[in-house]
């Protein structure tokens, strides 16, 4: 939640609070809510829990890099929700609404909002979207059967990249005619306890797709359980 991230696709990661509730076999090994249940009990995750919220010194950190990045000559890119989901019908608006007004003061800051609930976010995007903020990336993560539901909902909103998260990749995804609509996508296997098996011929198919459709691709790391040929690799 502060300016230093291991995630190799951004800068930094920002959280306007925490907690999440799961809604999707992608869900079972969550990360977030793993490191939830360590530190707190699991206290912000499932329906009806109350998430985490943070105080005003929280909030002001994206300020701070969207200088930085202003003086650096190059745009920062911000994981917006690690912890989290933007579009949770269980977080208040106005939470969001500050969130916006955010993003609408960090022009520097690229915002890369990754969502399970992309059907929520026409009716949770600020007044002002319009034809999509200049700033904000909208992703959605998806599998097969996600893909095929939500795509279609993602590119219906104005956005200035649209892309699709299929990690942790679980079966075969095939992107199809959606490929050439789309400017990124990420990928990768499942990684901690209990981590489920990720194919690299899997990847090696979505790489294919993108690099045909003209498409970024970002694999972001094998997991735990990376198999060649039906084997077991050394992760």
């Amino acid at each position: 939640m502060g300016a230093v991230t291991k995630i190799a696709w951004c800068d930094h990661t920002f959280n306007p609070w925490w907690g999440c509730t799961q809604v999707s076999p992608l869900c079972d090994h969550c990360y977030a809510m793993m490191l939830d249940v360590r530190w707190l009990g699991r206290a912000h995750w499932g329906a009806g829990a109350s998430r985490r919220y943070f105080v005003d010194a929280h909030w002001r950190h994206p300020l701070k890099w969207d200088r930085s990045a202003a003086v650096d000559g190059r745009r920062h890119r911000v994981f917006c929700a690690s912890m989290a989901d933007v579009f949770d019908n269980e977080v208040d608006q106005a939470l969001r609404d500050r969130l916006w007004s955010l993003v609408r003061r960090t022009p520097n800051l690229d915002w890369i909002v990754l969502t399970k609930r992309i059907g929520n976010a026409p009716e949770m995007l600020p007044g002002d979207w319009g034809t999509g903020y200049r700033n904000v990336w909208l992703l959605a993560s998806v599998d097969q059967a996600g893909l095929d539901r939500d795509l279609p909902k993602l590119l219906a909103v104005p956005a200035v990249v649209h892309g699709v998260s299929i990690e942790p990749q679980l079966a075969p995804v095939r992107l199809g005619g959606f490929a050439r609509q789309l400017q990124l996508v990420i990928n990768g296997g499942e990684s901690g306890a209990g981590a489920r098996p990720f194919h690299l011929e899997w990847a090696r198919f979505l790489v294919a797709e993108c690099l045909t459709a003209g498409t970024a691709i970002f694999v972001q790391k094998l997991g735990c359980q990376p198999f060649e040929a039906g084997r077991r690799l050394r992760p």
